[in-house]
């Protein structure tokens, strides 16, 4: 079963904030949109920096289009991301993707394949023990709201 794009857009548009304005994001590097990293290559890479919640000019913004354009192209890297970490990739359902690449977009590929457990429980579909383990780790405490609301989407597929 394949992703649903407009559904990742909402969500994680909602996760992260869509910003169409450069910012410093919590770990100081200039972002813009739903978390995209601004590149020295972007076109963006020029605008000045506000306050994430500051108003701004119209003429320093991205638009909606380009907004999309740019989480289009972030989000098919947490996508292959997530190919690479998961083997049984292609067996997972819909939801568990969703969660999965919600996860790899916000810490990376590197980042989320360090969920040693979490990631065996993928493997196995225990999700169960994926929702336990998702919650036991520094991304948890740093998001914890984020956190839970990822953690009950899994449980809900151990049918809880």
């Amino acid at each position: 079963m394949s992703v649903n794009l407009d559904t990742l857009y909402e969500e994680i548009a909602s996760d992260e904030g869509k910003i169409l304005h450069k910012y410093k994001c919590s770990l100081g590097h200039d972002t813009i949109g739903i978390g995209h990293l601004v590149l020295e290559n972007d076109p963006e890479a020029n605008l000045p920096v506000y306050g994430a919640y500051e108003e701004v000019p119209e003429d320093v913004c991205i638009t909606e289009e380009r907004c999309k354009e740019l989480f289009e192209t972030d989000i098919q890297e947490a996508i292959k991301g997530c190919e690479r970490i998961y083997t049984n990739w292609e067996d997972l359902p819909q939801e568990a993707k969703h969660v999965l690449i919600n996860m790899c977009f916000q810490l990376g590929q590197n980042g989320l394949s360090k969920f040693k457990n979490m990631n065996l429980a993928v493997q196995n579909k225990d999700y169960r023990s994926w929702a336990v383990n998702m919650i036991d780790s520094r991304w948890a405490l740093q998001t914890p709201e984020r956190a839970r609301r990822l953690r009950d989407r899994v449980l809900t597929l151990a049918g809880t």
